[in-house]
């Protein structure tokens, strides 16, 4: 998906240390816009960055999770334009949360103004523990502090995240969730119609089956127009429930009355393929969109053999009729020319996707986190790389590596600091969308505290000039935990 975010410099950033509103106000009321932004919460016409915090629980305790959004402007964010989002709710044993995981935006009741989604892990909903997510609604000062429930799964079931995009082609957003019940063979999504009112409620309902051959289990869903037909289509990934260290992933086109059928994606010698993230955009600019899959986990190899260890991106490109028949799978890893470093067990290439144009040159661009990457003698430091889409499609060439030792990124990389589990290309100099800047988040910084980098773009790409980072005290959450920067909304 693009992200449209204006980013302050390191400057200004520090200097919204004054005069910061209280957590959880929201912001003073906004000029409206006639633009139309995704990411847009209070309809200003610039987009807003909202960051997940959903510790986990720990010594037998549960926590809020929280959500800190620093709202754009002229001079681009500022955590003194902030609003801070917790879930107040009750919280006993039998009620973990997950609210700031799983960020994303889009206007779903069709009042120009974006609406902030995030999944919910076992909250209470009507007295009793469920999966959900939940939707804060965007207006002229913010978003809101209450929020609504958009869709309550089964308790013998269980989900594993949710999208959003127009699968219908009605012109209005629509929320795909994917879930799993014991004792029901197929994976299944659930799929909530847009527009939605200011309850949560849908226009309509309907569902998909992942397959209907094998046991599958549901992992991991994207959106984007993969045929270009206008109308959003489904990658979903899935993975053999009697053989776990599987993966595949099923394109699902989306037509005038939902999904179609899936397809099961196969590399050039017939074989399905998978793994654990998935990302849609056109990254060699002909119209079509491709599914860039996230092969992040060694140990198996989903029926194929990756060329290397430590993780890599699968591309399937996209045609008329879906995946493109005329050009062929890749896998690009560490080991193909270009790419910095070098594959090695444990990496984790293919976390944290993220798709955006880095230079203004009208190609997508992918940057992917590897939070399992050893820099010297530390273990798990983490690292990001960005590569460079084309007319050619994704490549090695051009491709940027970055990490807490590299120059002008602020801070010192540590042993298992994992910088780089989660990725945001944003609108870095608020140039109306032509140059994406890189949003890094790390949850497991400082014991899990957290903290989020930003880095600018130019006509070269991503630089660490006036680079900068804040963690979770910076903006008035409680750091001890908060595992700030764990989601980035798009």
């Amino acid at each position: 998906m693009s992200r449209r975010l204006a980013l302050a410099t390191g400057i200004a950033l520090l200097a919204g240390a004054v005069a910061v509103p209280a957590a959880g106000a929201a912001t003073a009321t906004a000029t409206p816009s006639g633009k139309r932004l995704h990411d847009d919460f209070n309809g200003d016409g610039y987009a807003d960055l909202a960051i997940g915090a959903p510790p986990t629980s720990g010594a037998g305790t549960l926590r809020a999770g929280s959500v800190t959004v620093l709202y754009g402007a002229a001079n681009g964010l500022s955590t003194a334009r902030r609003q801070v989002l917790d879930d107040s709710r009750v919280y006993d044993e039998s009620t973990p949360t997950g609210y700031g995981s799983d960020l994303q935006s889009a206007d779903l009741d069709g009042d120009g103004y974006a609406d902030l989604m995030s999944f919910i892990h076992w909250s209470p909903v009507d007295g009793d523990p469920g999966n959900t997510v939940t939707v804060n609604w965007g207006g002229p000062t913010g978003l809101s502090a209450d929020r609504d429930n958009l869709v309550r799964l089964p308790d013998s079931a269980w989900t594993t995240g949710f999208t959003v995009g127009d699968v219908d082609g009605d012109h209005h957003p629509d929320v795909i969730t994917l879930a799993n019940e014991y004792g029901v063979q197929d994976g299944y999504g659930d799929i909530l119609y847009g527009p939605f009112d200011r309850t949560g409620t849908a226009a309509r309902t309907g569902t998909f089956t992942i397959d209907t051959e094998d046991f599958q289990t549901a992992t991991t869903i994207a959106a984007g127009d993969v045929n270009g037909d206008g109308i959003a289509d489904l990658a979903v990934g899935a993975r053999d429930s009697e053989e776990p260290d599987s993966r595949k992933t099923a394109l699902l086109l989306g037509t005038s009355q939902g999904p179609g059928a899936p397809v099961w994606l196969k590399d050039p010698n017939g074989r399905r393929f998978g793994g654990e993230d998935l990302a849609v955009g056109d990254l060699n600019k002909d119209g079509y969109a491709e599914i860039v899959i996230g092969h992040s986990i060694d140990g198996y190899d989903s029926d194929v053999e990756l060329p290397t260890k430590g993780g890599a991106l699968g591309i399937v490109y996209g045609g008329p009729n879906g995946a493109s028949t005329t050009r062929k799978p890749v896998w690009i890893n560490q080991d193909t020319p270009g790419v910095p470093g070098a594959g090695e067990r444990g990496d984790g290439m293919g976390t944290g996707l993220s798709i955006g144009d880095t230079n203004g040159d009208g190609y997508q661009d992918v940057a992917t986190g590897l939070p399992g990457e050893d820099l010297g003698t530390l273990a798990d430091a983490g690292s990001v790389l960005v590569l460079r889409g084309g007319a050619n499609g994704l490549t090695g060439t051009g491709a940027k590596a970055f990490s807490q030792n590299t120059s002008g990124v602020p801070g010192t990389a540590e042993k298992n600091d994992r910088f780089g589990t989660a990725t945001a290309l944003v609108d870095a100099d608020g140039d109306g969308g032509k140059k994406y800047g890189l949003v890094v988040g790390d949850p497991a910084e400082n014991a899990n505290n957290g903290s989020v980098w930003v880095l600018s773009a130019t006509s070269g790409g991503i630089t660490t000039s006036g680079a900068f980072t804040f963690g979770a005290a910076t903006v008035g959450v409680t750091p001890t935990g908060a595992r700030f920067g764990a989601s980035l909304g798009d």
